[in-house]
């Protein structure tokens, strides 16, 4: 683990401590902000010919007029990964990009087309997409003032992602990474032999091992599927119980940002 990352990681645990948790509180901004993962998992199905992130992800890509991709995942790249293509860095939609200031080595303002490649790109080295509007984000990139034309597309990997600390958090920070609605998550416990693979790759802490069988913890399990990928016994499913959910994800972020 690198330095940035124990950084942040001790950060969040002390984000509890009064004076600290006002700064947290100030830099997240919990009334205006939400975030959430998109499942990529094929068993899920498709949705007018898409699969699940491109259904959303797309969405909100063609409904916008300006992009900003970062040229590489600052995680991945800090991590060293091997796993996973480092040239997939966060997409930011919006016209709230514009005020972006980050050296052009980092990243560069690029088209619809770029945009909707990079998330075709995503989809297929097996990233989750992480959808949000996050004060924080606004501020790393120097797009202040954050008016609501801001949304962050991050594509994180189990390994690398800095998101993983967010479990260390205080309950108000946590709660703003929410599970995509109609989404849930099981376990057969008479499939699973408790290898323990889906605690491995699980970076919210949602999955444990209980009489030496793997359980969901649905208090803080978001659904992004990773487990699901990584079970090698099939024993975990992932599924949607009711498709208006992607339109309520969407109506959902609508209600915070405008990409347009």
């Amino acid at each position: 683990m690198r330095t940035s990352k124990n950084l942040v990681k001790f950060g969040m645990k002390l984000s509890n401590v009064p004076i600290i948790k006002r700064f947290f509180l100030k830099l997240f901004d919990p009334k205006n902000a939400t975030a959430t993962s998109i499942p990529i998992n094929k068993s899920l199905g498709t949705f007018e010919n898409q699969v699940l992130p491109l259904k959303v992800t797309e969405y909100f890509i063609n409904n916008a007029n300006y992009f900003f991709l970062m040229n590489s995942c600052p995680c991945r790249k800090d991590n060293d990964c091997k796993e996973y293509k480092r040239s997939i860095g966060c997409t930011f939609i919006g016209k709230g990009v514009l005020k972006i200031k980050i050296p052009p080595e980092k990243g560069h303002l690029a088209t619809k087309e770029e945009a909707l490649e990079r998330e075709r790109l995503a989809c297929e080295n097996g990233v989750t997409p992480m959808l949000g509007k996050l004060a924080v984000d606004s501020r790393i990139m120097g797009a202040l003032p954050d008016e609501g034309h801001f949304m962050t597309l991050c594509h994180c990997c189990p390994c690398c992602c800095h998101l993983d600390t967010i479990k260390y958090a205080t309950k108000s920070i946590r709660n703003i990474f929410r599970r995509m609605e109609g989404i849930t998550v099981n376990v057969n416990r008479v499939v699973c032999f408790g290898c323990g693979q889906c605690l491995e790759v699980c970076i919210f802490d949602g999955m444990k091992i209980i009489d030496r069988k793997a359980m969901v913890d649905q208090d803080k399990c978001l659904g992004c599927g990773r487990c699901e990928r990584k079970c090698p016994n099939g024993a975990i499913t992932i599924k949607i119980d009711d498709s208006s959910c992607i339109d309520e994800l969407i109506a959902r972020f609508e209600a915070y940002v405008d990409v347009t």
